[in-house]
């Protein structure tokens, strides 16, 4: 199978957000997909997402991908999907529809000549987990599904393997410049991240196996089931997992570090909730000590990638800075909380959570 150099690479995090007027988005769904539906915009950080409802109650997600991003990255994006939905169909995850010319991403030329690559999927219900704190059993459980998709994923090649992608944390020092956008008090902190990262933990990484990995698990992609009395209560039920848009080929351990960065989120003890997903991962699908030795490190990454990418990218794009901060301040919480632990204290509560995992009644798959 040929690869894509990733010098070919475009940026899209440099491109403003696609629109897409909702008379457009009718007429594609009526024309290519022989839908019709009512559309409500959705929030998206490049891409132009709509949830369309048809008359009989079923719901879909309509999404036309940046003109930036390159064919081949959509068409991963899709075919991932479709290898989920063949070698773990019970996972709860979209499942991509295809056209009336059976197409599952249909290519559409936009007022202003550029592409987009078109594609509709089901759309799961549930409730965002967002700012919401978990319970450990649901971050157990959310951890034992997000190890059973990067199992499912493991034999799936494509040809952007060697592509460049946004939000790599494989190329997290390359971020560098723009850590100027960062305010004085964490600007040299977070530059220290970075070029500890390019010196002791890239060389590490680059000798794990590298596989498609979903490298986007924070809150908004994580559905819940919400009851009628815990509008104040931690969720309990996962429902699903969403937003493949960020997938790039990585060792799985990153995919687990994502994750984990953004279930710190406890007031007491953030720390608790990052080893509960990593307990459930690893009860599901085992980490050998290289990749628990790489855990802490890689979150700690993630985080400041976070931070520098979320500010730097506001302070370009003002008029979508709410979307684009929206976890900003819980990623510098969480980040102030890994810097203080001592090594020894992670690594022992790591080991304690890996020994004797958190899995009450009602966690197992």
């Amino acid at each position: 199978m040929t690869t894509i150099p990733a010098h070919e690479s475009t940026d899209v995090l440099a491109a403003t957000a696609l629109t897409v007027s909702p008379g457009t988005a009718r007429r594609v769904l009526a024309e290519r997909f022989g839908l019709a539906a009512t559309l409500e915009p959705l929030s998206g950080e490049r891409d132009c997402n709509f949830r369309a409802a048809t008359a009989d109650g079923q719901r879909y997600l309509l999404k036309f991908t940046h003109p930036a991003e390159r064919q081949a990255v959509s068409d991963f994006q899709v075919r991932a999907l479709m290898h989920l939905a063949e070698q773990d169909p019970a996972l709860p995850v979209p499942r991509v529809l295809r056209d009336r010319d059976g197409d599952p991403a249909p290519p559409l030329r936009l007022d202003d000549g550029r592409v987009s690559h078109v594609r509709l999927s089901t759309f799961l219900p549930g409730t965002p987990l967002a700012d919401r704190v978990a319970s450990p059993r649901f971050q157990f459980r959310l951890g034992g599904w997000l190890a059973r998709i990067d199992t499912a994923l493991a034999d799936f090649d494509h040809p952007v393997r060697e592509l460049s992608m946004p939000w790599d944390l494989q190329r997290a020092d390359d971020l560098l410049p723009q850590t100027d956008s960062l305010d004085d008090a964490s600007r040299q902190r977070i530059r220290d991240l970075l070029q500890r990262f390019a010196e002791q933990l890239r060389p590490r990484l680059a000798v794990l196996p590298r596989q498609p990995i979903h490298n986007d698990l924070n809150g908004h992609n994580v559905l819940f089931a919400p009851t009628a009395d815990d509008a104040n209560a931690a969720p309990e039920h996962p429902a699903a997992i969403i937003d493949f848009g960020d997938m790039l080929f990585a060792p799985r351990v990153i995919d687990l570090a994502v994750a984990a960065a953004y279930q710190m989120k406890g007031a007491a003890d953030p720390l608790a909730g990052a080893l509960a997903l990593i307990a459930g991962y690893h009860a599901h699908s085992p980490l050998d000590e290289t990749e628990c030795a790489l855990l802490r490190g890689l979150i700690e990454t993630r985080l400041a990638m976070a931070i520098t990418i979320a500010t730097h990218r506001a302070e370009r794009y003002p008029q979508n800075a709410d979307y684009l901060l929206r976890n900003t301040a819980a990623s510098r919480r969480a980040l102030e909380h890994c810097l203080s632990l001592p090594a020894a204290t992670f690594q022992h509560r790591l080991r304690e959570a890996l020994d004797s995992p958190i899995n009450p009644p009602g966690t197992g798959e």
